[in-house]
């Protein structure tokens, strides 16, 4: 739980502007030109695989050497396009083989705009790429953000994935299985994490992050129990020794996805007992908030998020 504690820091970072945003505007532009200096560190898990980690307002990268060149899971920032190439020149002489998005948010996926116009193939779960071509608003919920979205706007054509898949993806390399796998309205409708089951490796997306309470884009289908439900999956098909990079955050272990799990069974499970017993919102809020055991100030709204999903299921479970 102390990365949790530590990593919430710089998430005050990315999002600090975002209050000054309207329902019309375009955040991921007017960020995008300041987002060039922004620190990358490159971490190796094992032989032949790396990741390339960052604070703030850009995903972690993913990064697999095989035969014929570089798997590269993510990518970013356009901006930070000609940094991560320069990052992998250290490791590798080879180029950059093709690129899986792990879903459609901007700061996984802007580097699209980049890496395409290079004909490098990138692949994604055909939910993610049909958001990628339309306008999205995702909703805010940060306290100091207002009522305000971030506005995502839609990727030309050449930028889009031009591979994609409904359910399950297999790769085979000389060494290496890669499994794509597709987890239904957690994140959003769009989520797979990619398993290099060989080297017991997953690259989670924000399925599983570690700046404490996660964003969940209900906008695009996110759900709190089918997100604790992929989760509850990933711990299934790991061990002790596997590795996990989280969609922001360091490299982590079971152990910490475990504590994120709970984390999230725990703000669930106290809404939906609450619900059930009819408390009001205040006390619904105030106790729960009491369950997280750091300060986080977009708590209430996260409350709420998960409120709303509560008290659709029970409906839904009711008919």
């Amino acid at each position: 739980m102390k990365r949790i504690i530590c990593i919430i820091i710089f998430v005050t970072i990315g999002f600090s502007l975002l209050g000054q945003v309207k329902e019309d505007g375009n955040y991921v532009d007017s960020v995008s030109a300041k987002i060039i200096g922004l620190k990358e560190s490159l971490v190796k898990i094992q032989e032949g695989y790396y990741a390339i980690l960052t604070p703030g307002e850009a995903g972690n990268i993913g990064a697999f050497i095989c035969e014929d060149g570089i798997i590269l899971i993510d990518d970013q920032w356009s901006q930070l396009s000609n940094k991560i190439k320069e990052i992998l020149s250290t490791i590798t002489n080879k180029s950059i083989s093709f690129i899986i998005d792990t879903h459609y948010h901007y700061d996984h996926t802007n580097g699209n705009l980049y890496f395409s116009q290079e004909k490098i193939p990138i692949v994604s779960h055909q939910n993610a790429r049909q958001r990628m071509s339309e306008k999205q608003v995702l909703l805010t919920t940060l306290e100091w953000q207002g009522s305000a979205g971030i506005v995502q706007q839609p990727y030309p054509d050449f930028a889009l994935p031009s591979i994609t898949f409904a359910d399950k993806m297999i790769f085979y390399k000389r060494n290496e299985i890669i499994e794509l796998i597709y987890f239904k309205h957690a994140h959003s409708d769009g989520d797979i994490v990619v398993h290099f089951k060989n080297a017991n490796i997953f690259h989670t997306g924000d399925i599983f992050v570690t700046y404490g309470l996660p964003y969940i884009d209900e906008n695009a289908g996110g759900n709190i129990y089918d997100m604790i439900m992929a989760v509850d999956q990933l711990l299934l098909m790991s061990d002790d020794k596997t590795k996990f990079i989280p969609g922001h955050g360091p490299i982590c272990t079971k152990k910490d996805l475990e504590e994120y799990r709970n984390l999230l069974k725990t703000v669930r499970d106290n809404v939906e007992t609450m619900v059930k017993g009819n408390y009001e919102l205040k006390d619904i809020l105030k106790d729960t908030r009491n369950r997280i055991h750091y300060e986080n100030t977009s708590a209430d709204k996260f409350i709420m998020q998960v409120l709303r999903a509560v008290k659709n299921h029970l409906s839904e479970s009711n008919n």
